[in-house]
């Protein structure tokens, strides 16, 4: 189904000629008919005679509701634009038109109307300007159909017009991601709360959960209507109204997003491609205000000019818009943006959560052309670069590219190179998962490098360590657990960097003792032995010494400046463990006694057998753990 939205300059008929149309006032409000003036969106709906059925949306024509219109024409497929044939085009005909660009309407038909109240020679003058001023446009090639409501003339013909525009047009994209921009917020009795809009990108489901976007609200879908009738899925590309359960009227408004939760982020800050309006009398400045317009939502801004100082009317650039309030968008939605007075500009989102961008730089300005022009390879890889390491699954709810289509892009990078698999092995081993962990080659090369210049670095200064201590390279490298661990196995299993002792070494370096260290640990292991049960305190030791010995098991350590030769532990251990299978439980004064040592050695003595989990403390006495007590 597709939706179709009249745009035009105030009283030309837009309203009456969709009710001649469709049978249906699209005029909500009394005030609207009141005054005779449509102030905001009205709907309707139309079988045309292919038997074809379009949803119309009817927007106001009065500059003072422009952003009401706005708010309506984001989801159209083919604009309806009147012109009446007594005045011909007109401020407002030129704005919406404008606008109509902007957001890249490529089909349409527009209806000469109130051709009764003129003669012919006038309108076919009229004809020909409405056809010059298209023919800068997206609309350039529309059919025009002069029609009267009141005598009924080319009202057959403009359906028929419709009808034809809508041939050949592709079918409505279903990513999977339905996305319902807001456009209303009422409550009918008995039913609760009620949301309308134009939904895309993906069907809706009765029963279904939602999230309102922006806002932590969230809800269950209790029906939905597609033109007043009840159905249990609603496709892409309708109006639909939802009802919504789990949500109060007054926690929603116009502007906020209707989707399935988890991927729609709001955001404040949104990279854009940006044309300004061709005859405007000034250009758009860098930081220049301006009112932000997507879907339903309107928002006070600040543009960035990213490469040049000013847009001259007509020109196009790079921005970084900054936004006084979050905005549900996503890449590839197209949007307007005015000034107090005017619509200015517009254009496309190409990223919606970009970084702080300096000016003019040229990196900056290639990465964004591949962002908007780029195969779905060339998508991937950029958002890549400003998130890594990143996960399949946040990269997807970042690129916001259809599944399949990403899966596809990213094995085929995987396979060339061009991106790295920390959590496998080789470019084909196992399928991606949302979990796997991704990094660009050049992403990979350098943090791989920055590891191993900080490893290199420490083990200069400390040369008889077994590396540097894993937890102390993750907290430099400031990375999650998780994804330090997943770059650790890249790197050892590429043959990077070495682990051993929980450590990351330089491949091939082992730590060598110098001569004066060799003799000094050869007088210590000789104390430690003469000393047995109490060996001398080895406080007055090299740390590092020490710690190369423990590390190498040349020595045995059970507490700070306590250690034991290895043979003389085990054999201490086996006497306590021989003992507690005899008795069943030991104190510490036992312990001190059974070994021939003093209060401070047994005591450290125990303690380190808690922590090796042989034993462990029951009251004041130790028993032997469960697996000790037949020797396993």
């Amino acid at each position: 189904m597709y939706v179709i939205g009249t745009a035009g300059h105030v009283d030309h008929g837009k309203s009456r000629l969709v009710q001649a149309l469709t049978g249906i006032d699209p005029d909500r409000l009394q005030e609207e008919k009141a005054r005779g003036m449509t102030i905001d969106l009205g709907f309707a709906w139309l079988t045309l005679p292919s038997g074809r059925e379009v949803s119309i949306v009817d927007v106001p024509g009065h500059e003072r509701f422009i952003k009401n219109m706005l708010a309506g024409v984001g989801g159209i497929d083919l604009a309806l634009l009147v012109v009446a044939a007594d005045e011909g085009v007109m401020p407002q005909t030129r704005e919406h038109l404008a606008i109509l660009d902007l957001l890249q309407v490529q089909h349409g038909v527009v209806a000469l109307a109130k051709a009764d109240l003129v003669e012919s020679d006038w309108l076919d003058l009229v004809e020909a300007d409405v056809r010059e001023t298209l023919s800068s446009t997206t609309l350039a090639t529309a059919a025009i159909v002069r029609c009267s409501i009141v005598s009924g003339e080319g009202l057959e013909a403009l359906q028929a017009a419709l009808d034809g525009a809508l041939d050949g047009m592709p079918p409505k994209r279903d990513l999977g991601r339905p996305r319902l921009p807001i456009d209303r917020v009422f409550t009918i009795s008995g039913f609760g709360t009620v949301v309308t809009g134009t939904l895309v990108d993906g069907p809706l489901h009765v029963g279904e959960q939602v999230a309102l976007v922006p806002g932590d609200h969230s809800a269950r879908v209790r029906g939905l209507q597609t033109h007043k009738r009840k159905v249990e899925s609603a496709k892409a590309g309708t109006r639909t109204a939802v009802n919504l359960g789990g949500v109060d009227p007054e926690d929603l408004e116009r502007g906020m997003v209707l989707t399935v939760p988890g991927w729609l982020h709001p955001t404040t800050a949104l990279d854009v491609r940006l044309r300004a309006v061709a005859g405007m009398p000034r250009p758009i400045k860098h930081n220049a205000s301006v009112s932000f317009h997507c879907g339903a939502a309107e928002v006070s801004g600040r543009i960035r000019l990213l490469d040049q100082e000013q847009l001259e009317p007509g020109q196009e650039g790079w921005a970084q818009i900054r936004l006084a309030a979050p905005v549900a968008a996503a890449r590839g939605d197209y949007f307007v943006v005015r000034s107090s007075e005017d619509t200015i500009g517009g254009g496309q989102v190409v990223d919606t959560r970009p970084r702080r961008h300096r000016r003019n730089r040229p990196e900056t300005l290639d990465a964004l052309a591949r962002l908007l022009h780029g195969t779905p390879d060339d998508t991937a890889l950029a958002h890549l670069q400003r998130i890594e390491p990143a996960s399949l699954a946040e990269l997807r709810g970042r690129s916001e590219l259809e599944p399949d289509a990403l899966r596809e892009a990213v094995g085929r990078q995987v396979a060339d190179e061009t991106m790295v698999r920390l959590d496998a092995a080789r470019a084909d081993e196992g399928e991606l998962e949302d979990s796997s962990l991704l990094m660009t080659a050049e992403g990979f090369a350098a943090l791989a490098g920055k590891a191993e210049a900080l490893t290199e670095t420490f083990v200069a200064e400390h040369p008889l360590r077994p590396g540097i201590p894993k937890e102390e390279l993750r907290s430099r490298l400031r990375l999650p657990a998780k994804t330090f661990a997943a770059l650790e196995g890249a790197l050892v299993r590429r043959g990077q960097l070495t682990a051993r002792a929980g450590a990351l070494d330089l491949p091939e370096r082992r730590a060598e003792l110098s001569g004066e260290q060799r003799l000094a640990a050869e007088r210590l292991l000789a104390d430690l032995r003469a000393g047995g049960s109490q060996p001398p305190s080895s406080n007055e030791v090299d740390p590092e010494l020490l710690r190369y010995l423990e590390t190498e098991g040349t020595i045995v350590r059970v507490a700070d400046g306590v250690h034991f030769a290895p043979e003389v532990h085990a054999q201490l251990v086996e006497k306590v463990v021989e003992a507690l299978r005899s008795e069943g439980e030991i104190t510490l004064a036992q312990v001190r006694d059974l070994l021939g040592t003093s209060r401070k050695y047994a005591q450290a003595f125990l303690e380190d057998l808690d922590q090796r989990r042989v034993t462990r403390r029951v009251g004041d006495a130790r028993v032997l753990r469960q697996q000790n007590r037949t020797g396993g």
